[in-house]
């Protein structure tokens, strides 16, 4: 999903250079400035030149469309296809880091951890956690966990307030149908202690600079070398290369919306 979208492939994307321009020049900002606004996606710096080539009708990645989507509020819709609300005013969202910045009193004194969701923000008495991984599907009910792309914002229940970085994730597939349906929604703490049988999100990186790949399982075991989880339909246990893994986090509540 993150190849590069090749000039005239695609219905609809021979404008798509335009409407880069017509989103920087509403926003009033230079080709550097826009670079910056930008500033790094999936670990690599946006520069001018990038910005400069996407005008031009140089190839853009899906991340880089949905990056400037997200950071100017403009419909992805419109900006990926032409279709969809054309922007008439735009406002600059915050990036992810700058939140994590802002909010890096509240983890000072835990252990670091690997940040792979923006910080909700804690309301009395209930909380809001984004909801990530875009539905790949597949006979595993693979997710794709894209860097600061988020679904939206949903209640989470009172035991996640306050806890940085929880997120939420919509259930794709069957895969674990006896225990979680298709569609439902699945809540996540990123630090709480995982044993055997306990439901968790696994995030993955088969290849290095690749998609991190999000998966819903039941945690069996893990060392330096693999981690082992199950899958309940159809049953079957998944082995990860140990290096591949990037995180493994309890799942500590379900249902849905």
């Amino acid at each position: 999903m993150n190849a590069p979208w090749e000039k005239g492939t695609i219905e609809g994307m021979a404008n798509l250079p335009n409407r880069i321009k017509q989103v920087r020049k509403q926003a009033r900002l230079s080709q550097e400035k826009f670079a910056e606004a930008l500033n790094e996606i999936e670990g690599v710096n946006v520069t001018r030149g990038a910005v400069c080539n996407w005008e031009r009708g140089g190839g853009i990645s899906r991340a880089n469309i949905a990056a400037i989507s997200q950071r100017f509020n403009v419909d992805l819709n419109w900006l990926d296809g032409g279709t969809g609300i054309e922007p008439r005013k735009l406002e600059i969202v915050p990036a992810a880091k700058e939140i994590v910045s802002a909010n890096r009193q509240l983890i000072s004194n835990q252990r670091e951890y690997v940040v792979n969701a923006r910080l909700g923000a804690p309301l009395p008495g209930y909380t809001r956690v984004p909801l990530r991984g875009h539905g790949m599907g597949g006979k595993h009910g693979a997710l794709i966990f894209n860097a600061d792309e988020n679904l939206g914002d949903i209640e989470a229940p009172p035991k996640l307030l306050g806890v940085p970085d929880a997120y939420a994730v919509y259930v794709i597939g069957d895969s674990m149908r006896e225990r979680f349906r298709h569609g439902e929604v699945v809540f996540v703490h990123p630090y709480e202690p995982i044993k055997k049988d306990d439901d968790v999100v696994v995030q993955v990186q088969p290849n290095e600079g690749g998609p991190v790949l999000g998966y819903i399982k039941r945690f069996i075991s893990r060392n330096d070398e693999v981690l082992k989880v199950a899958q309940l339909h159809p049953k079957k246990v998944l082995t990860f290369a140990a290096a591949t893994v990037l995180a493994v986090h309890k799942i500590v509540m379900a249902g849905s919306l």
